[in-house]
C-alpha cells in the first residue's frame, strides 16, 4: 500500500542552501526536485508523488520468482537464504543495483554498523537501506523482530516519504511501505553506499553472532531477522556449553541435517525455532520459575535432561539432543509439536 503525505520542497536549494528550510534542504539532498525555479526562500508544501518506477514491479513477488528474476545473485546471497529473509532480499536487491553488500552483515539490526563499517554513509537515499533495532514500530504499526531487528532497501524518496520494501516470513513476498526520511520511526536508521556504486564486504566478529566461515568442519546454520526462522549464516565451533541462542540453533541446523533429514526443510525449521523461541529464547539457563522447566527445549522434571549428558544444565548441545528426540518420539516432528503446541499452549 502507497500513501501520499505532505512534503516540504525548498526551491533553490541547490544553489543556495541557506535559503531554505531544514526540510527543504532534506528534500532536495533526498532526490527531490523543485516544482517552480521561480521562487526562492522558504518552503513549498506539495503533494509527495505516488511510488513510480521499475521497483513497483518487484512488490508482491516471491522468493521463487526473485530467484527466477536475479539468478546470478542466489549463490552469493545464499549465506542469507532459508525462508523469505530479509536479510535475503536486501542482498538480492541491493546486488541488483549494483551494490556488494557482505554476505555476512548479520541480523537486520546489524546492517547498520555493518554499512557503516563498510563504508556506507548515513542518510536517506534511493538505492539505501533502512536498519530496524529490535522492537522498531514502522509503517501503521509492523513491528520489527524484538530480537534480531529488520532491514529493507530504500526504492524511492519523494521529498520526506521514503519508500522502502522489504522481506520476511511474515510477509512471504515483496512488501512495502512508507516511512518519514526527516523523522524516521524509533529505532530506524538510513544509509547508502558513499559513492553509490559497490562497496567492501565486512563480517562481524563471532561475538556478534555472525562471522565468514573459516573451514569445512565449522558448524553451518542459520539465524533470524524476523522473529520465527532464520537468515545469516555463522559457524560454530565451540562443544556447545554456554552457547548464544544464534550458536544454539547453529547446532540444531546441523543435528537436524546429520540425524534428521526428513526435517531439514523450511517447513519443519520454522517450526522448531518458532517452538523453542516460544519455549526459552533458544537459552541454555532458561527456567521456569514456576514448574522448574528448564533448557531450551523446557524439560520438565529439568533432570530429563540427563539422559542426554550429565553436562545438561550447561550445554546447549546437550539440551538440543534430547529437545529433539523428545519431539520425535512424542510428536513425529517439530511441525506437529507446533501444531498442538497452539492448541494446548505446551507440547
Amino acid at each position: 500500500m502507497v500513501r501520499r503525505v505532505a512534503a516540504v520542497v525548498c526551491m533553490a536549494c541547490v544553489t543556495l542552501a541557506s535559503g531554505c528550510t531544514p526540510l527543504g534542504v532534506l528534500a532536495v539532498l533526498s532526490g527531490c526536485r523543485p516544482t517552480d525555479t521561480s521562487q526562492s526562500g522558504s518552503g513549498t508544501v506539495v503533494d509527495a508523488s505516488t511510488a513510480s518506477g521499475e521497483w513497483t514491479g518487484l512488490v508482491g513477488m516471491t522468493m521463487g520468482q526473485i530467484k527466477n528474476k536475479w539468478p546470478e545473485h542466489v549463490s552469493y546471497c545464499s549465506s542469507y537464504d532459508y525462508g523469505f529473509q530479509c536479510t535475503w532480499w536486501a542482498c538480492m536487491r541491493q546486488r541488483s543495483l549494483g551494490h556488494e553488500v557482505g554476505r555476512y552483515w548479520g541480523n537486520g539490526n546489524q546492517w547498520d554498523s555493518s554499512a557503516g563499517a563498510a563504508g556506507w554513509v548515513q542518510g536517506a537515499q534511493a538505492g539505501g537501506i533502512a536498519s530496524f533495532e529490535g522492537g522498531a514500530v514502522y509503517g501503521g504499526g509492523i513491528t520489527a523482530s524484538p530480537m534480531y531487528g529488520h532491514v529493507a532497501v530504500i526504492e524511492q524518496v519523494d521529498g520526506d516519504t521514503v519508500h522502502i520494501t522489504e522481506g520476511g516470513t511474515g510477509f512471504g513476498k515483496v512488501h512495502t511501505t512508507t516511512m518519514s526520511a526527516s523523522h524516521p520511526p524509533a529505532g530506524v536508521t538510513y544509509w547508502h553506499p558513499a559513492d553509490g556504486t559497490s562497496t567492501v564486504t565486512v563480517s562481524h566478529e563471532q561475538s556478534s553472532d555472525s562471522t565468514e566461515p573459516s573451514d569445512g568442519n565449522a558448524v553451518s546454520a542459520l539465524w533470524t531477522c524476523e522473529s520465527d526462522t532464520g537468515d545469516v549464516m555463522v559457524d560454530y565451533e565451540g562443544d556447545g556449553v554456554h552457547a548464544t541462542p544464534a550458536e544454539a540453533q547453529t547446532i540444531a541446523r546441523k543435528m537436524i541435517a546429520g540425524a534428521y533429514k526428513a526435517w531439514d526443510n523450511d517447513t519443519e525449521w520454522q517450526a522448531l525455532v518458532w517452538i523453542w523461541e516460544h519455549e526459552s529464547g533458544w537459552r541454555w539457563d532458561a527456567e521456569n520459575p514456576s514448574s522448574g522447566a528448564y533448557g531450551i527445549p523446557q524439560a520438565l522434571p529439568a533432570s530429563k535432561l540427563a539422559s542426554a549428558g550429565d553436562d545438561w544444565k550447561d550445554n546447549a548441545a546437550t539440551q538440543i539432543k534430547w529437545g529433539l528426540d523428545y519431539i520425535a518420539d512424542r510428536y513425529g516432528s517439530p511441525s506437529k509439536a507446533k501444531k498442538f503446541w497452539l492448541s494446548h499452549n505446551w507440547y
